[in-house]
Order: structure tokens, then C-alpha cells, then sequence
């Protein structure tokens, strides 16, 4: 089953208001919902946009190994940074909900 994510998630995630995430909707540069009648995302949606946000596209025939080994790392550790902080984001939330 795949990882949905909240407005309070990709908040979170994003480390932004709700009205950048409502600006980036309108202006068509974030993915679009999953979810029917609330906003939810894919986890897998929100990092492979998070990687196209920051790939910096290399001056021609200068794309290596060394550099396709640099983006491999890259992503590898945006996609811990989102589970890590997601996780984290859960526990806060399940300690207030037991309260």
C-alpha cells in the first residue's frame, strides 16, 4: 500500500506555509491530489518532485559516472530525509491523539 501524504505532511516535508504549497497547486508546479475531496499525496509523488526541484542539469557531454553516482546518493538520502521526517511527524502526532 503506498504512503499517503497530509497538507500537514507536506508541510512538514517542504518545511513551508500552506499558502506556498496552495501557490505551487495554482500554479500547476506541484503534483497533482490523490485524494478524492481531501489533499493527499503519494509519498513517491513528493519525492520524485522534490528531486526534479533540484537537479542542477550539467553542461553538455559532461555527464558521468562519478556525477550519475552523486544524484544516485542525492536521492537516496532525500528519500531517508522524507521517511525520517514523516516518521517523526507520526509519532508527535500519535503521543497528542493518546492524550
Amino acid at each position: 500500500m503506498k504512503k499517503l501524504l497530509t497538507l500537514k505532511d507536506i508541510m512538514e516535508v517542504c518545511n513551508v506555509g500552506y499558502s506556498t504549497v496552495y501557490r505551487w497547486r495554482k500554479n500547476k508546479t506541484f503534483p497533482e491530489s490523490v485524494g478524492v475531496g481531501k489533499l493527499l499525496w503519494t509519498e513517491q509523488q513528493i519525492t520524485e518532485w522534490l528531486d526534479r526541484q533540484s537537479v542542477a542539469t550539467p553542461p553538455v557531454n559532461v555527464t558521468t559516472t562519478r556525477h550519475k553516482k552523486q544524484k544516485e546518493r542525492e536521492h537516496k538520502a532525500r528519500q531517508d530525509w522524507v521517511t525520517a521526517t514523516l516518521e517523526k511527524h507520526r509519532r508527535a502526532k500519535g503521543k497528542s491523539d493518546n492524550k
